[in-house]
């Protein structure tokens, strides 16, 4: 009988092919066992992992919870204190309040200043309204500026800053106040003229801010005017003028909104001239003269027992 030799390779074939075919579903079988294995081991470390999680989780919980009855002690601390610490040492001090713009609330920078003994003559806050005058607004307020002497029309809003500055500080050409108030241009509370001290509140939350418009000439205005000024801003003000403050040469305080910052301000309308806060290019935190202002308090108080 003849068998084709074909018949042969096909068997052949067939034989190799179910060979390969089981090798393979065994392979197949076992990788799948030991995927299963791993897959299950990772899962395990994950849920290991969630469980560390959320024990972190809950101690950080803790930690925060100390940490804000910590900082509420420490606030309350600050303000039975503060009024001692800064208790007369502003006394007589007559001082015009610039916000030069409106996106910020100042009471406890008025409040930390007349617990000093400061009398605060006039508040000024810079409305928006000045970044967006048409032009039919321009010529008049051009018309109302030249009253008081030449305009430049082209430097308009620098214009009315060193002239409104002026009118703080002399108390002459009070009428323009009641304009610009009128206009809705500034809001202004207090008497002009008599001042001794521009305490300057900048910082803003929009990047189209009057820093070049409003800040910078009223600082040049002041240095003209011979009258001491103090740039100030809170502490979580998105654009900050703080760098542009310096290079006036202003002694400035980035967190007037605490007490730290608050302190610091009376200590530098004392004289302590510098940069304090908590932002970059700060001098320090915030003046280190206070406790030799303490000692010598404490020692005028031990002199005057004895002299009793």
């Amino acid at each position: 009988m003849n068998v084709n030799i074909r018949y042969y390779v096909l068997t052949i074939a067939a034989i190799f092919m179910a060979l390969g075919i089981g090798i393979f579903i065994g392979f197949m079988l076992d990788g799948q066992k030991v995927f299963s294995e791993q897959q299950e081991t990772i899962i395990n470390q994950l849920e290991q992992k969630f469980k560390d999680i959320q024990t972190e989780n809950s101690n950080l919980k803790d930690n925060v919870q100390s940490l804000n009855k910590q900082l509420d002690y420490m606030n309350q601390y600050g303000k039975i204190v503060f009024p001692e610490l800064v208790k007369g040492r502003l006394n007589g001090v007559k001082v015009a309040i610039i916000e030069t713009n409106n996106d910020f609330i100042y009471p406890g920078l008025r409040n930390a200043l007349m617990k000093a003994g400061a009398t605060i003559s006039s508040v000024t806050i810079f409305k928006d309204d000045l970044n967006n005058l048409d032009q039919s607004e321009k010529d008049d307020l051009i018309t109302n500026l030249s009253k008081y002497g030449n305009i430049d029309s082209n430097h308009l809003i620098e214009s009315l800053s060193e002239k409104l500055t002026e009118v703080l500080v002399t108390g002459q050409d009070g009428e323009l106040i009641t304009y610009l108030k009128d206009k809705g241009y500034i809001d202004f509370t207090g008497t002009p003229g008599n001042t001794d001290f521009i305490v300057l509140a900048g910082g803003s939350n929009l990047k189209n801010n009057n820093l070049n418009i409003v800040d910078i000439p009223i600082i040049r205005q002041s240095k003209i005017l011979n009258v001491p000024i103090v740039g100030v801003e809170q502490s979580d003000v998105k654009y900050s003028y703080m760098d542009a403050y310096r290079k006036q040469h202003l002694s400035t305080v980035d967190n007037i909104d605490t007490i730290i910052g608050q302190t610091s301000l009376v200590m530098v309308m004392q004289g302590k001239d510098g940069n304090y806060g908590i932002k970059a290019g700060d001098t320090a935190i915030m003046p280190d003269s206070f406790i030799e202002y303490q000692q010598n308090q404490n020692q005028n108080k031990t002199n005057s027992n004895e002299v009793k």
